[in-house]
């Protein structure tokens, strides 16, 4: 027997067309489970049947209603569906929800499918004849046009046979999901079995789980763990992507988890209430989608309510397509790439729909900005490797928070960013990755904030880093600032020193005016002596140019022309260095000195010699040991 292979069909198609006795006689198994379905006789939710075949392939079938008032549980069913069986009375034709049913599939992604003309034991030939050639003119010039149309009649038998066979090409031609990425699994059903506890069940859409996995419940990343999984009504160890499963779950009630919440590898999906799409109107929407309309989203097995703000035009006409965002009123779980359906607020029919582009944008877009829409063009359909590259543009990222937002596992990220480093479009960082332009943006940002704080600080040689101001450096933690500023430094586009940073070779150039401004300044403190002179005082000594005295007096300081004193006071540095000299010479005659010996020693009162004893405590030139102090040897 042929490897197993798993793809799951939904039926489509309009009310009463005989989508549920269709795959009753396919499978065997009716999916009107519900009293209320049974006693109608009509489909409300949605139900799934599997249908086996000889060479390992497994349908899972998965049956939708087809009444206008059901298309949210239609919509729930055909979500994640490989492909679709659509069905249609020979004897009513194509009719209102066989066309809704047809577009839905198209913004749902699904690309192929198998048509059944049903009841045909109550049409001749000819009724069947012309019903074919209606259908084919409708289906003209969409993706189904030239789709398998099989007569058929669960009643007599007629044509089942090559229905399975139809099928069966249909599933060997659909390409098999990927059962090595992380595992997601949107809800559409949840319950609880007594002695069990919760169970939800739902399509694999990637991914494999198996019985004693770690995964997460969302919204709301309930961590849960799985004691046992059925897939197409066995128990089962694995489960893989395109298969049916129900999962019994440890760690969430049913009453917690809901049809439209997701059950995934922890930390590999998104939940968000802003979404970048491209979208497009159904060609029978007449008044087209306008800025701002209100719409019901549905997104995998979820519906919320949102509102479409449109970002090139006011509205979006019948038959088009666009870029826009969708402002959601409660979160979903999405990743790029996912296809979701729109239906207007009220009255509730079928808009349009499209495909995530970027599952958590940073803000909300001003409207009518080329340089947007070419962004979102750039990114739509971008490579594993440029989504990656494109995530790390403005701030270093995780590895993790890569595969979070991107819907990889953490070992397909690491791959990615491999790669990205081997090419050169990405650095590792201290805070994980970071795309070698960005770097490259930063540095530039970095040396042009640099440069102005020079300008705005010219008397400073060295520069704090809090002084390098830019809005682009603001987006960046501590640690990331460090890894710029030491990445620029190793370039030799700047100098670090002691915390301290500016531009390779900068130094404060004096105008022949501050020059002698400064000369002065210096000989006033050199006259005073061992006294010093207190900032302001000096300072004020310039009255038309009190600011630049005082920029002054800081570069003294940084050039090691003067030395700043505890509570304002200032000393010229000769001064400076000559009575450290002298209180040397002193503490080699004894074996500590104290406050008065150091004032008797230099002719002047306490206070200064406190002072300037405390300054070099904290210089670290001295030590004090109780009323006495030490030079540190």
């Amino acid at each position: 027997m042929a490897e197993a292979r798993y793809v799951i069909v939904g039926t489509a198609g309009h009310i009463d067309h005989g989508k549920t006795s269709l795959v009753y006689a396919l499978t065997g198994k009716h999916t009107d489970r519900l009293k209320e379905e049974q006693t109608r006789g009509i489909s409300i939710d949605i139900d799934f049947a599997p249908l086996r075949f000889d060479d390992g392939l497994l349908i899972g079938m998965v049956d939708v209603p087809g009444h206008e008032r059901f298309i949210r549980n239609m919509l729930a069913g055909a979500a994640g569906i490989d492909a679709a069986l659509l069905t249609i009375d020979v004897n009513e034709g194509v009719k209102p929800q066989t066309l809704e049913h047809l577009a839905i599939l198209q913004m749902l992604g699904v690309s192929s499918l198998v048509i059944a003309l049903t009841k045909c034991d109550l049409a001749d030939e000819e009724w069947i004849l012309l019903a074919r050639e209606v259908l084919q003119e409708t289906l003209q010039g969409t993706p189904y046009e030239g789709a398998p149309v099989i007569a058929t009649s669960t009643v007599t038998g007629q044509g089942l046979t090559e229905l399975k066979v139809a099928l069966h090409q249909l599933a060997l031609d659909t390409p098999i999901r990927d059962a090595g990425g992380a595992f997601r699994l949107p809800v559409d059903k949840v319950f609880s079995i007594p002695g069990f506890g919760t169970v939800v069940s739902g399509t694999v859409w990637r991914g494999t789980v198996a019985v004693g996995d770690h995964l997460e419940s969302l919204p709301g990343r309930k961590p849960v763990r799985v004691r046992g999984i059925q897939s197409h009504g066995k128990p089962v160890n694995t489960a893989l992507a395109g298969q049916r499963a129900a999962l019994n779950l440890v760690g969430v009630g049913h009453d917690e988890v809901h049809r439209g919440h997701a059950i995934a590898a922890s930390g590999t999906l998104i939940e968000t209430r802003i979404v970048d799409v491209h979208l497009g109107v159904v060609a029978g929407y007449e008044a087209g989608l306008v800025h701002r309309s209100r719409v019901h989203v549905h997104l995998g097995t979820a519906q919320t309510v949102g509102r479409v703000l449109l970002l090139e035009e006011d509205v979006i006409e019948a038959g088009a397509s666009a870029y826009a965002q969708l402002l959601l009123e409660h979160p979903l779980v999405c990743e790029a790439g996912d296809h979701f359906v729109l239906r207007s607020y009220s009255p509730v029919t079928t808009v349009g729909g499209g495909r995530i582009v970027d599952p958590s944008p940073a803000r909300l877009y001003r409207r009518k900005r080329p340089q947007v829409i070419a962004e979102l063009k750039s990114r739509d359909g971008a490579s594993p490797l440029e989504r990656v590259t494109r995530l790390c543009q403005v701030a270093p990222i995780s590895t993790a928070a890569i595969a979070s937002h991107l819907g990889y596992t953490v070992e397909e990220a690491q791959s990615l960013t491999f790669q990205g480093v081997e090419s050169g479009r990405l650095m590792e960082v201290p805070g994980g990755w970071l795309a070698d332009e960005a770097v490259e943006r930063l540095l530039e940002a970095s040396l042009a904030a640099l440069t102005e704080a020079h300008r705005k600080h010219r008397f400073r040689n060295w520069l704090a880093r809090r002084d390098v101001i830019s809005p682009r450096l603001n987006a960046l933690t501590s640690r990331d600032l460090d890894f710029i500023f030491q990445e620029g430094a190793r370039r030799s586009l700047w100098e670090l020193q002691s915390g301290m940073i500016r531009i390779s070779g900068w130094e404060v150039t004096l105008s022949a005016e501050e020059q002698t401004m400064y000369a002065d300044m210096l000989e006033r403190l050199k006259h005073a002596g061992i006294e010093g002179m207190l900032r302001t005082e000096l300072v004020s000594a310039y009255p038309k140019r009190d600011r630049v005295a005082d920029a002054l007096l800081h570069f003294a300081v940084e050039s090691n022309d003067a030395v700043s004193l505890g509570e304002g006071v200032m000393l010229e540095r000769s001064v400076f260095d000559e009575t450290v000299r002298q209180i040397r010479v002193l503490s080699d005659t004894v074996e500590s000195f104290t406050v008065a010996q150091v004032r008797d020693l230099l002719h002047t009162s306490r206070r200064p010699t406190l002072i300037l004893l405390e300054a070099l405590d904290a210089l670290g030139i001295t030590v004090r040991i109780g009323d006495a102090r030490q030079f540190v040897k």
